[in-house]
């Protein structure tokens, strides 16, 4: 075995609620990618899916102390201060002499490049942006030169020249998806076992320009949006269909559609694809809302389509035009309107705090939300209540909330990731903070069956369980309340203030649960 692609485990962080932002990077096939491609040109390689298989760090490190590789190439991921898990283990396998190069690569290692390798002697290069070739690259070089200086010299690669300084090169993307083989499944049983929808990667980058993304920033270029065929997608989906049985699957694209009449026919043809070889499956993708149209949709959903995740972000004018989403309320509206009619409740993207939000933005949300009738579930709406922008760097955001003064060094704390802020209005910051508390409250009550990815529908988790429904109209109750609390009351931006009605508000939230069940909501701790 030559080389390793390791897929940490991602330990799970319960005072994060807004992991769900990650969603996306794990969902993103780059590691099959990878792998086929590292096949087609004759290099042993092996996935070890840690998490996948539920491996503690240090069931991990002993699998591949006990392995031979010339190369370890490892997924990695964002997940704040679980972060430090991955380099802990890294740091383990140098202890147990594995002297193979280590390489990482993903979101998260490809704006924090130069941190990683400055942090962490451990760690010999980054792959920033696409993965495949840069790494078939570094494989190569590996494997034939006894002298690794010829590494400072591949684009996508960065490695420490002389000096210590970070050197490196910047690579193009792959222009054409169709020349690249099918990802790598051989953990698919694995998937199958565990419930987990089977992805496609149909297109890569998008055609907007949101600030709080850094999706085109990834991949190097601005709308560099770029899509495989629709035959090229179908006969990778024909033959999971017809080889594995596989009837479920979901696109991780963060644009399914292309840009404008091309991008809306390209879908069409997939969907004939579907139709014309009586493929009995559903699916999934996720899109703006102005790609939503009828004559699309219809036919995509004759060809199995049942899930949309709508990027909204906001029901809010003046934060629609911040976040830079060329979009209009009533286009959300009509988008949600649309696919409502088609028999598809989308589950949505929604920021309902961002850095300069008012009372006047926080009552549009909330006012649009209800118009909606989104708030339904209550994961869903605990969810869509109190979620906050997160900004990480690599997003136009990041740049615009840096310091007069960059923080330059060593971050071993992983915390200059992410840009820590608060609401520029003081009042819609104390807001936020209980609105936070009594969600994350609210969530901790819940089974963990009913959150946001669950797929079961809401007459049925309203009509069987009533505490459930109680609770979602006590979550609604609380933020009109509140809400309007703050819109009538001047200079309530005061730790007291958010303590005093962060913990009545939880112990509200708390009551409704244990009345309406006691015995069930034991379970619930």
């Amino acid at each position: 075995m030559t080389v390793i692609l390791l897929e940490p485990s991602r330990p799970g962080n319960p005072i994060r609620l807004e992991e769900v932002v990650n969603a996306p990077l794990s969902a993103c096939l780059f590691t099959g990618y990878v792998s086929s491609l590292l096949q087609k040109n004759a290099i042993g390689v092996e996935i070890v899916h840690a998490r996948l298989r539920d491996w503690s760090s240090e069931q991990t490190a002993t699998y591949l102390s006990q392995k031979s590789f010339r190369l370890l190439c490892v997924h990695a991921i964002y997940l704040w201060e679980k972060t430090r898990d991955i380099f802990e283990l890294l740091s383990n396998l140098r202890e147990r002499n594995i002297t193979a190069h280590i390489n990482l690569y993903g979101y998260y290692p490809t704006f924090a490049y130069k941190n990683i390798l400055e942090c962490f002697p451990g760690i010999d290069s980054v792959t920033v942006g696409e993965p495949e070739i840069t790494i078939l690259d570094l494989a190569r070089c590996l494997l034939s030169e006894e002298d690794v200086s010829p590494l400072m010299n591949i684009p996508g690669l960065a490695v420490r020249g002389n000096g210590g300084k970070v050197v490196f090169h910047p690579r193009s993307p792959v222009c054409d998806l169709d020349q690249l083989p099918f990802p790598d499944r051989q953990d698919i049983s694995l998937y199958q076992k565990k419930g987990i929808v089977t992805y496609i990667l149909g297109s890569r980058g998008c055609y907007g320009q949101c600030t709080f993304c850094y999706l085109n920033p990834f991949y190097g270029k601005i709308n560099q949006w770029r899509g495989r065929s629709a035959k090229n997608i179908f006969d990778e989906v024909f033959g999971l269909y017809a080889e594995d049985g596989i009837t479920n699957f979901y696109f991780s694209d963060a644009n399914f559609f292309g840009p404008g009449k091309a991008g809306k026919e390209r879908a069409m043809t997939l969907a004939e694809l579907f139709l014309a070889h009586n493929l009995e499956i559903s699916f999934g993708f996720e899109c703006r809302a102005n790609d939503i149209e009828e004559h699309s949709i219809s036919r995509l959903v004759m060809a199995g389509l049942t899930n949309v995740f709508l990027g909204l972000e906001s029901g809010d004018p003046a934060s629609l035009k911040r976040l830079k989403k060329h979009l209009t309320v009533e286009e959300n509206k009509k988008a949600i309107q649309l696919l409502q009619e088609y028999g598809i409740e989308p589950t949505y993207g929604f920021i309902m705090f961002e850095p300069y939000s008012t009372l006047k933005s926080v009552r549009n949300n909330f006012e649009f939300l209800k118009e909606m009738d989104i708030m339904r579930i209550p994961a869903v709406t605990a969810h869509l209540l109190h979620h906050r922008q997160t900004i990480f760097q690599g997003t136009p955001d990041y740049q615009t909330m840096l310091p007069e003064t960059p923080y330059s060094g060593c971050d071993m704390s992983f915390s200059h990731y992410e840009t820590l802020y608060l609401i520029k209005d003081q009042n819609v910051e104390t807001f936020s903070e209980i609105i936070t508390h009594v969600c994350g409250t609210a969530l901790s009550l819940m089974p963990k069956t009913f959150d946001c990815a669950t797929h079961a529908s809401t007459e049925s988790v309203l009509s069987n369980t009533s505490a459930l429904a109680m609770l979602n109209n006590t979550l609604i109750t609380i933020f009109a309340n509140t809400l309007q609390y703050f819109e009538t009351h001047e200079n309530t931006h005061s730790p007291k203030v958010i303590e005093e009605m962060s913990h009545r508000l939880n112990h509200e939230v708390r009551g409704v649960m244990e009345s309406c069940n006691p015995l069930h909501t034991r379970a619930f701790y």
